[in-house]
């Protein structure tokens, strides 16, 4: 009975030790991880004793995720996502044969690392940068900013941008990010360099005005470097670009009596500030003499004046009213000018060139207007026609400073005239006149 017992554990010993040299012994527990928000590298120390292992298999939270030659004791795995907890253990492998695990490893991968950085907004004392959010695993719990090397800033992690403020126009920062999740931190972004805008030009005002020019002046940034020069905004339009040491601007050919807004930016370094307050001003208003006196007008008359005997195809009586159309063919196309003027007066059309001066146009002509009645019938009488127009109103038409009502008078004279004779008689014509006032007005 005792022979039999002391075989038994003879031979429970030798399967051991059959058992034990025929499985490989476990790896040892990986050790010296490198981490990273999208890979895991794990190494171990190798089987010691067994049968000589064939490969080493790698367990991610019990499932194989990958596996290495039998001489290679690491192993990377690049499926992990950020931000994730994972538990590895190693296993050898000899043909079909398994050794046990080895201890297990638990490490958690880092935050996603910033990308995209970029400047969303910029201003003379103040920037704005965004990035994009992590693309896989979870937003970190918060981001951490550094600006030239000094954290500034802690935003939360579903917030992806940060306003820095307080900083000097015209000057260039770096910026990095950091995701911080507990103790956690990822790579830092790729550095980002910004620069603010230059300051705005600050009173600006009107130094003087004409007619048709204005002249600005301002004063240079506050804050920040010197100004590489400014550019002169009329409304939207871009009218001059001036050197950083000249603060001021004459804008010529502009309407009369029209008003502008200007604004005026401030470049450096190629970049260009916030334009500054609008100013808003408009050009002199011209004197009614320097209008211009052109086009088509409706014409009204009244006969204020009669001497002596004169017959328009009927007598004229002082109160006689007329409406005509006179149309006026100026000699330049702005300001006052020699103006030719085709009427029409008593159905007898006429033609007379006015000459300006200081707001009045003179002129005259001889046409046949008037009759005589003499022996041998009615006798046409060359008239001398004078006309003498002053402006009362002007206002911008079409761009152009323009006279729009004007007062006159136009007057008739007929000389003495020979009407004829029979025998011992002759007949004649006094001399005579007459005067109508005229009014012009659109």
């Amino acid at each position: 009975m005792a022979l039999a017992a002391g075989l038994a554990v003879v031979l429970a010993l030798v399967g051991w030790m059959v058992w034990r040299n025929w499985v490989p012994s476990a790896p040892g527990a990986p050790t010296g991880q490198t981490v990273t928000a999208t890979s895991v590298q794990l190494r171990w120390s190798p089987s010691t004793s067994g049968p000589s292992v064939d490969s080493y298999l790698i367990q991610r939270n019990g499932t194989q995720v990958g596996s290495v030659a039998a001489n290679v004791t690491s192993f990377v795995d690049s499926t992990v996502i950020p931000d994730t907890s994972y538990r590895y253990v190693v296993i050898g492998a000899s043909g079909s044969k398994r050794s046990a695990p080895s201890a297990e490893v638990a490490v958690r991968t880092l935050p996603a690392t910033p990308e995209g950085l970029t400047v969303t907004w910029s201003r003379a004392t103040a920037l704005t940068i965004s990035w994009s959010p992590p693309a896989r695993g979870f937003a970190p719990e918060q981001y951490v900013i550094t600006r030239d090397g000094v954290e500034v800033a802690t935003v939360p992690g579903a917030q992806p941008t940060y306003e820095d403020s307080g900083l000097t126009p015209a000057t260039a920062y770096g910026y990095v990010v950091v995701a911080v999740t507990g103790a956690n931190r990822s790579e830092p972004s790729a550095e980002l360099f910004a620069q603010t805008l230059p300051a705005s030009p600050t009173g600006l005002k009107i130094a003087k005005t004409t007619t048709s020019t204005i002249t600005l002046q301002w004063s240079g940034p506050t804050s920040g470097p010197a100004s590489d020069g400014y550019v002169v905004l009329r409304g939207d339009t871009e009218v001059a670009t001036v050197s950083g040491a000249t603060l001021s601007y004459t804008d010529t050919g502009l309407t009369p009596a029209t008003r502008y807004s200007y604004t005026v930016i401030t470049v450096k370094d190629g970049l260009r500030s916030e334009p500054s307050p609008a100013l808003s001003v408009a050009t002199a208003t011209p004197p009614v003499a320097s209008a211009h006196l052109d086009g088509s007008w409706p014409v009204d008359g009244k006969v204020t004046k009669v001497s002596g005997s004169v017959t328009l195809g009927g007598s004229a009586a002082k109160g006689q009213t007329f409406s005509w159309t006179w149309d006026f063919a100026s000699k330049c196309t702005v300001g006052p000018c020699p103006a030719v003027v085709s009427g029409v007066f008593a159905s007898h059309p006429f033609t007379v060139t006015l000459s300006p001066s200081n707001g009045t146009y003179k002129g005259s002509t001889t046409v046949h207007i008037s009759h005589c009645q003499g022996l041998n019938g009615t006798v046409d009488v060359k008239n001398t026609v004078r006309l003498n127009l002053t402006v009362k109103r002007a206002a911008l038409t079409s761009n152009i400073w323009s006279v729009t009502s004007w007062k006159g008078t136009l007057t008739v004279a007929s000389p003495y005239t020979s009407a004829g004779s029979s025998g011992n008689l002759r007949s004649y014509c006094p001399a005579s006149s007459m005067t109508t006032s005229v009014t012009g007005t659109r």
